[in-house]
Formats: C-alpha cells, sequence, structure tokens
C-alpha cells in the first residue's frame, strides 16, 4: 500500500496533498496530525511515494515505476523512518536497529497502532521512545545528497514519543534543513510536540474515518455481509485498526461488547448471590482476565466504554438520530441506558479517561480494575435526577 488510491477514505486531505505537488508548493515540514486511530502514517507513506514517482498522473503515483516498486517494498534510499524503539542494552537504540521489524510490520498492516508495533518488537508493556541519537542519525542520513529521487524524505511516526533533548535537536534541523529534504510527521497527541516545532511545520488535519467509509471497506476487504459489517464500523469509533481487531475477533467469549455487559452489571451489584456464590468471586475473575489480556485490548476496552457513556446520554435526552449502538450491537442495551446519567456521566468520564491514560503508562491492570470497579460501583447506584 503506496497509493492514495489505496488508502481508505479522507478524498479531501488526498486532493490537498496531490495539488501541494502539481502547484509545486510543497512545504519543507508538515505535520499530519489527528486523534490516535487517524490514518495519517498510510496518507505520509502515499505521499512520499506520489512525490518520488516517475510518471505520477493528476491525482496518485503510477505504482510500476522504479520508485514506486521501491516505495511498495519500503527500500527507497530516499525515503528514511524515524519511530519509537526500546532502548539497548550497551547504548542507546535507533530506529535504523530495527527498521527489518518495522518494515514486515507496516508492510502487514500500514494502519497499525503503537501497541501493535511494540508487541512487533517483542514486548508490550514498555514504552518506547526517541533519543537524542535518533535526532543524530537523523541529521547524518539527511546530510547526504538524494540517491536517485529529487526530494529525501523523512517520515517521523509519532514525533511526541521524542524525548526532550531529541526534540530541541530536531527542532535545530528544521529551522535548518538540508537542501531538497521533506519532513512529514505524524502525530497522535500534538499537544505534546514542542510548540516551536509546531510552529515550524505545516498543518494536515487528518479526520477519523466516517463508520460508512469503514463500513464499506472492511466489507470488501475481510468479505463481511453488511450487518456485521454496520455492526463492526459502528463499534471502530472512526479507527481503521480498531475496526480490523473487531472484524477478526472470533472468540465470542471475549468481545468487547460482552465484557462492557459483564463488567457493568459485576460493578453494579457485586455482592449479590448467583448459582449459589457471591458475585464478588466472578468480578475478581473479570478483573483478572482483563488483566491479563494486554494494553493494547484494555485500551480499547475503555474507549468503548466512554463511548457506551455517550451512546446512553443520547438515548436519555432522546435523540436517537446519533445513536450508533443498539441491542444489536450490545445485548440488551436500551435496558442498561438507565444506568448512566446526568448525576453520574461526568464522574464516569473522568474515571474512565484517567485509567485509559494509566494503562498507556504501564499501570498495574489488575489494582487499576479493581479500584475503577469499586468507584464504579458507587457512581452506577446514584439515582437519575427527576
Amino acid at each position: 500500500m503506496m497509493r492514495f488510491s489505496e488508502v481508505i477514505g479522507k478524498q479531501e486531505v488526498k486532493d490537498r496533498l496531490v495539488q501541494s505537488v502539481q502547484e509545486g508548493r510543497i512545504s519543507h515540514a508538515q505535520l499530519f496530525a489527528g486523534y490516535e486511530g487517524h490514518t495519517g502514517l498510510p496518507l505520509a507513506m502515499a505521499y512520499a511515494a506520489y512525490i518520488h514517482c516517475e510518471n505520477r498522473s493528476a491525482s496518485d503515483s503510477c505504482g510500476v515505476c522504479s520508485s514506486c516498486v521501491k516505495h511498495k517494498k519500503m527500500i527507497h534510499p530516499d525515503l528514511h523512518y524515524a519511530y519509537p524503539v526500546f532502548s539497548g542494552k550497551s547504548k542507546p537504540s535507533k530506529s535504523t536497529d530495527f527498521l527489518q521489524q518495522w518494515r514486515e510490520a507496516v508492510l502487514e498492516n500500514p494502519y497499525l497502532d503503537v501497541n501493535q508495533w511494540y508487541e512487533a518488537l517483542g514486548s508490550e508493556s514498555k514504552q518506547g521512545f526517541m533519543s537524542v541519537e535518533e535526532s543524530s542519525d537523523i541529521q547524518r542520513k539527511l546530510s547526504l545528497k538524494p540517491f536517485e529521487a529529487e526530494y529525501k524524505i523523512q517520515i517521523i511516526w509519532l514525533p511526541e514519543k521524542m524525548r526532550v533533548d531529541a526534540s530541541n535537536k530536531l527542532l535545530k534541523i528544521l529551522e535548518e534543513p538540508p537542501a531538497r529534504t521533506l519532513f512529514l510527521l505524524v502525530s497522535e497527541h500534538r499537544e505534546l510536540l514542542l510548540s516551536t516545532i509546531l510552529s515550524r511545520t505545516q498543518l494536515i488535519k487528518i479526520p477519523l474515518l466516517s463508520a460508512s467509509e469503514i463500513q464499506t471497506s472492511i466489507q470488501e476487504q475481510l468479505k463481511l455481509d453488511a450487518a456485521h459489517a454496520k455492526r463492526v464500523a459502528n463499534l471502530a469509533d472512526g479507527k481503521y485498526n480498531a475496526a480490523l481487531a473487531l472484524a477478526r475477533n472470533t472468540d465470542a467469549d471475549f468481545k468487547i461488547e460482552n465484557d462492557f455487559i459483564s463488567w457493568m452489571r459485576l460493578c453494579y451489584n457485586p455482592f449479590h448471590e448467583r448459582d449459589g456464590k457471591n458475585a464478588w468471586h466472578e468480578l475478581n475473575g473479570w478483573i483478572d482476565t482483563i488483566g491479563k489480556a494486554g494494553r493494547e485490548y484494555q485500551k480499547s476496552f475503555l474507549s468503548f466504554c466512554l463511548e457506551a457513556g455517550r451512546e446512553c446520554m443520547l438515548v436519555n435526552h432522546g435523540d436517537r438520530s446519533m445513536v450508533r449502538f443498539d441491542d444489536e450491537v450490545i445485548p440488551n442495551f436500551s435496558r442498561f441506558t438507565r444506568f448512566i446519567h446526568e448525576n453520574n456521566i461526568g464522574e464516569i468520564s473522568k474515571l474512565l479517561n484517567r485509567a485509559h491514560y494509566a494503562i498507556e503508562r504501564n499501570a498495574n491492570a489488575k489494582i487499576l480494575f479493581l479500584d475503577l470497579s469499586f468507584k464504579m460501583n458507587k457512581l452506577l447506584n446514584i439515582p437519575r435526577g427527576q
């Protein structure tokens, strides 16, 4: 996947990028920014392929010239990548130390998220970063003349993962870039970038995909029936990678929506008797299971809970035109909506957002979900106002 036609949706963004090349107005530093799960990386890669293409059309790269073939294999000598990695035992690691893993991971799934990348590196529990050595390596590579293209292109995936000293060094490179050099930064949290870096890049906003865009794509790619594809698209919340994971998840015992209903039921009354046993034991087992599920699933689960809260509020206020969840998506959802209302939604949202933030930073999942469950018990039992 290295052509605009192969990137899902966002035609208005593609048109803007193509126009910049056609009119010779390519900014030397561009920031592809949006919410977590946006399609910035494949768009940046398609943009780089279009710039390098030897026989580009008015709307896309040709896909068959020597340059396009190299882009498709991620081996073009004038396209460089930087991405978060783990530190080495004896010396700081750089992106080039993991180039083979990067190629394999991106070629398999250009929409991958940071947790899938960490898993490809062999650990989901560590936090990747880019050190000052990474910035030095970028400077070294870009100081060379282009091998065969007009421009050298540096894609930096998740620049917010750069340490402060690395960011400062990158800033100096952006201020005084080598000749014929382009920087494409792909960020999911641009608020974490240095303000001076933001001021030196042209912002390309990447909206999340619509449910219809996701539905059409996964229906064609995965050969799903229309009803299943629509259900997955509604659950994905604009994130194509999440949609792929949901569509491929055939384990009926561990789907997000089923976990959500189980957790809410147990949180509402964790001490009632069920089948002769105190439900606390069932809640404890649920916490143990999700604690072993991996950080990616835990984050997706918490995001799903936040989205379910929003849907409850829409139902409670009678605005069903924007509701995406129903009893087909979440069993008995219409019966559950009365437990999340204007008297507790604010605190519930804060609680889930804090938990999501903590999971991203390697919090102990079992302790976190245990504490979260007790707090949810109090909030779910707050009566709804008249």
